[in-house]
């Protein structure tokens, strides 16, 4: 009955417009005003690189900075990045960072699978660029708390234990012998010391009365070849809990949405797809519904909690 309900909010409130500027898309009654708004950006994978297939390196420099002068222009309290800044080679974070530093917007940072794409030396000194030491962490913005989550902390490629490389090789041949699609090696997943820090952060946010946005570079929900390796384990872990307003992810470039519990599984579109059309998003936050509005590539939708 709860997913029956789901649909139907979602196909009652829910708009979609594909290719529009989030300046120009009609949305809530224009007496009202958002608690407050922030940026997304996802899969800007910058690299000095020609394109390969559909994928335009350095086209996403330009991108990058057109998302956050309209950042500037809308007057976000702040952005998220939601993984993969980098395509490959850790000198491409500082061709980033001459971009970025000019702006006077506070960035979250989510740590993606390709900020890992390093010489194996400098894997280490991915997460303390971006995240701080573990990769995980949380802000809150009024009564709403804001999980950052690392996908990457059991995987074959990212910068952990040689047991957790044994532990995500183990994930991975398991997903592929119960045929499911997202047994890949470009996948990652979550630790048990991290899952038991989401936990409390779930317990912290009800006993503050918050409500709250989960961001991790890997989607959770539909079922796809691009999730979390472990992903059936947390949307188990997050299923009892009613605050929790959406969970917003990148990897899958084609983006993507789901609804399960009255949870928002929204996936933003990559960056770096094609040479000119940009793709990013303005998330307007109202006390029962939140506006994404789409630029370029980006739908618009409006979601209510």
């Amino acid at each position: 009955m709860k997913s029956l309900i789901a649909y139907f909010t979602v196909m009652i409130i829910s708009f979609l417009v594909n290719g529009t500027d989030s300046r120009n898309s009609s949305g809530p009654d224009q007496d009202q005003t958002p608690l407050f708004s922030f940026g997304v950006i996802a899969d800007v994978q910058y690299c000095d690189c020609e394109p390969s297939g559909t994928r335009f390196y350095k086209s996403s420099l330009e991108k990058l900075g057109v998302a956050f002068g309209t950042f500037e222009e809308e007057k976000v309290e702040f952005v998220v990045n939601l993984g993969d800044l980098i395509d490959r080679e850790f000198d491409s974070f500082n061709t980033l960072t001459d971009v970025l530093k000019g702006n006077s917007i506070k960035l979250y940072n989510v740590a993606g699978n390709h900020d890992f794409s390093v010489d194996e030396r400098q894997k280490k000194h991915v997460l303390p660029l971006l995240t701080g030491k573990t990769g995980y962490y949380s802000f809150s913005h009024g009564s709403f708390r804001f999980i950052i989550l690392d996908g990457n902390e059991v995987s074959t490629y990212g910068p952990g234990s040689r047991q957790q490389v044994k532990e995500a090789v183990t994930m991975i041949e398991k997903l592929r012998e119960e045929g499911e699609p997202n047994g890949m090696d470009w996948n990652g997943g979550i630790g048990s010391k991290q899952i038991e820090w989401l936990k409390d952060q779930l317990n912290n946010s009800i006993r503050e009365n918050q409500k709250v946005f989960i961001l991790c570079h890997f989607p959770v929900w539909p079922v796809n070849e691009h999730n979390l390796l472990n992903y059936r384990q947390i949307i188990e872990i997050m299923q009892p809990y009613d605050n929790i307003i959406a969970w917003f992810s990148g990897h899958n470039h084609a983006g993507n949405y789901g609804n399960l519990n009255m949870v928002h599984f929204y996936n933003f579109k990559g960056m770096v797809e094609t040479p000119d059309q940009n793709s990013f998003a303005i998330v307007d936050v109202y006390p029962n519904k939140i506006w994404i509005r789409g630029s370029g590539r980006e739908r618009s939708m409006i979601l209510a909690y």
